[in-house]
């Protein structure tokens, strides 16, 4: 597993899937082929800006190449006008990622008639593929919910709708069941984990979730065995960056199930930046510091 956050974990059923089904047309859209499974973070704000000088320069040679070669400096200014303008004409439109912690409702673009979104032939297919090949949870845990969970899933329902909290899978290696904080499951039976992952016990102190404890890679591994998706939130980006957590979810249902539904409805919300994972002595200093007050709007443990 990833050693950050977000992390996402495939069962090789689905692998093999996305290895042998491409998506139809995939090159029209603006996410790389299903195949790589990479994840990018990458700020282009620092790209507008390299672009922005580069056609300040253009704009700006065109006069002193003139006025080299000329005296007439009413030319030159004339240049410097135009080079000015094309400045203008050639600069991007730098459009303001929308801030996630705006807990607004997410509009709907006005897509044009070419946009395809939906991939009804490929979606039969992963149905067929993953036909009684998924295990279906029990029943209703009673584990208790995290602090973080009640907001983020009322954004999950609003964006995703087929999305339910807090359901049990019976494990037969242990006594208990396992409890997943949401699961999703697309028309196309593509069922995923999405796990809030906090670094401490609100109560206890207790670290949680660390790196070298190993219990959520056994975790992980039940449930890719039983064909599910896992994905894997910090506690810090679902409470600070919940659109953009939704925005990865989103990615991952285009890539494998072809519904680019969900992604381009959250186009122009920033990509969710990487947060290192922790181990047990991290999560002790900041349970000391009480690290998760930080973040947390309204802490109650």
């Amino acid at each position: 597993m990833s050693k950050f956050y977000p992390a996402v974990i495939y069962p090789a059923l689905i692998l093999s899937f996305i290895a042998n089904h491409p998506i139809p047309n995939h090159k029209h859209h603006n996410f790389k082929s299903p195949s790589i499974l990479k994840f990018s973070t990458c700020n282009k704000s620092y790209l507008f800006k390299v672009n922005q000088v580069l056609c300040f320069l253009l704009g700006l040679l065109i006069p002193i190449s003139f006025s080299f070669l000329s005296a007439w400096w009413l030319i030159t200014i004339v240049w410097l006008s135009i080079g000015l303008g094309i400045i203008c004409a050639l600069s991007p439109i730098n459009p303001q990622k929308l801030g996630n912690q705006n807990m607004n409702p997410i509009q709907t673009p006005v897509l044009k008639p070419k946009d395809i979104l939906r991939f009804p032939e490929h979606e039969a297919k992963l149905r067929f593929f993953l036909a009684d090949k998924v295990l279906q949870p029990a029943n209703k845990s009673d584990a208790p919910t995290g602090v973080s969970e009640k907001a983020f899933y009322q954004i999950l329902r609003r964006l995703f709708g087929s999305v339910t909290q807090g359901m049990a899978f019976d494990n037969p290696e242990f006594s208990y069941p396992y409890s997943a904080d949401f699961i999703l499951i697309h028309e196309s039976g593509l069922s995923i984990d999405i796990e809030i992952d906090e670094p401490y016990v609100g109560d206890t102190k207790a670290p949680h979730h660390c790196v070298d404890q190993g219990k959520d890679e056994i975790r992980n591994k039940f449930f890719t065995s039983n064909n599910w998706v896992v994905i894997r939130f910090s506690e810090k980006q679902v409470v600070k960056y919940p659109y953009s957590c939704c925005k990865f979810i989103a990615l991952v249902l285009a890539r494998v199930a072809g519904d680019l539904t969900y992604f381009k409805q959250l186009g122009e919300i920033a990509d969710l930046a990487c947060e290192p994972m922790w181990n047990i002595k991290q999560a002790k200093k900041w349970a000391k510091a009480n690290y998760r007050k930080t973040y947390l709007p309204a802490y109650r443990k």
